[in-house]
C-alpha cells in the first residue's frame, strides 16, 4: 500500500502556493509516497486559489522522489491539448514522477463562465485524445467535441488515473486508456471511504470497462482505515488523506508524522 497527502488548492492557507510547496517538501521528508492536489478554477465562497500546474511545477523543482499530480483535471475545462502540453512539461521537469488524474469535473468550474460542455462526453472523448497526443504520433481527430489536425508532440509516458463518483459509470469512460482509477463516494453529500467489498467491485468494473487488471486503485478520505489487508486484497494500491485536519498547523503535524505502514 502506498500513502499520499491529498489537499485542495484553495482557501486562505491552501490557496497559497508557497504553503502547498512546503507541505510537499515536508511530505517527502516524512516518507509519504505521493502529494496530490485538487484542481479547481473557482470554488463557491473562496477567493484565493493556487493554479495547480504552476504549483506542481514548483513542487517538482523542490522535491526528488515523491509522486505528484492533479486529482483530478477536467478535460472539458482544460482542453486535452493544453493538458498534454502541461503534463509533458511536468513529467520531464519531475523526472517521471507525474500521475495525471482526469475526470469530468464539477459544474462550479463551468457555469460561472457560461460554458455548457457535456462533462461526461468530454471525459470519454478527451481521455483517448489525450493519450494519443502523449504517444508521439501525428494526431488527426475529428470528434463531437474536439478537433485536432496534424498535431504531433514528443512522446512522454504519463500514467492516467480516471476519477469520478462511484458507483456511477463515469469513472470508467475511457478506462482502456487509464493506468488506474481514483473514485469518490458520497452519502448525503458527505465523502465516505468505500468498503473493501465496494473497492473490489469497483476494480472489477474498471477492468470490465477495458482497464488493466494490474492498474492502480486509489481511495481517499479524511480518516482512512487502519487495517489495510482487506483493501490490498481488493486491489487498492493507494490511500489519499489529509488526516481530517481543519487547521494548517494540524495538517503540518499530520504530514510530519509520516504515513502509516504495515506493522506500525
Amino acid at each position: 500500500m502506498k500513502y499520499a497527502i491529498y489537499v485542495p488548492n484553495f482557501g486562505e492557507s491552501l490557496g497559497d502556493p508557497s504553503v502547498l510547496v512546503s507541505l510537499a517538501v515536508a511530505a517527502e521528508e516524512a516518507g509519504w509516497d505521493g502529494f496530490f492536489l485538487w484542481d479547481h478554477v473557482v470554488r463557491p465562497g473562496e477567493t484565493v486559489l493556487a493554479d495547480v500546474w504552476v504549483t506542481l511545477g514548483a513542487v517538482a523543482a523542490r522535491t526528488s522522489s515523491i509522486r505528484l499530480g492533479p486529482m483530478v483535471t477536467s478535460l472539458g475545462r482544460r482542453r486535452p491539448w493544453k493538458v498534454a502540453a502541461e503534463a509533458s512539461t511536468l513529467q520531464r521537469l519531475s523526472g517521471g514522477r507525474l500521475v495525471l488524474g482526469v475526470g469530468a469535473g464539477v459544474p462550479d468550474d463551468y457555469v460561472p463562465f457560461g460554458e455548457r460542455v457535456s462533462r461526461a462526453e468530454a471525459l470519454s472523448e478527451g481521455v483517448s485524445l489525450l493519450r494519443a497526443l502523449l504517444s508521439g504520433s501525428v494526431v488527426d481527430h475529428q470528434g463531437q467535441l474536439f478537433q485536432v489536425s496534424g498535431v504531433r508532440f514528443a512522446p512522454v509516458d504519463v500514467p492516467l488515473w480516471i476519477g469520478g463518483n462511484w458507483p456511477r459509470a463515469i469513472p470508467f469512460r475511457g478506462a482502456e486508456h487509464g493506468a488506474g482509477v481514483v473514485p469518490a463516494t458520497f452519502v448525503d453529500h458527505e465523502l465516505v471511504v468505500i468498503s473493501p467489498d465496494d473497492a473490489a467491485r469497483m476494480k472489477a468494473a474498471f477492468v470490465a470497462s477495458g482497464g488493466s487488471a494490474e492498474g492502480d486503485v486509489a481511495i481517499w478520505g479524511g480518516s482512512l482505515p487502519e487495517e489495510v489487508k482487506e483493501y490490498e486484497d481488493a486491489g487498492v494500491t493507494w490511500m489519499f488523506t489529509d488526516g481530517g485536519a481543519r487547521e494548517l498547523e494540524d495538517l503540518r503535524a499530520f504530514v510530519a508524522a509520516g504515513p502509516p505502514r504495515s506493522g506500525d
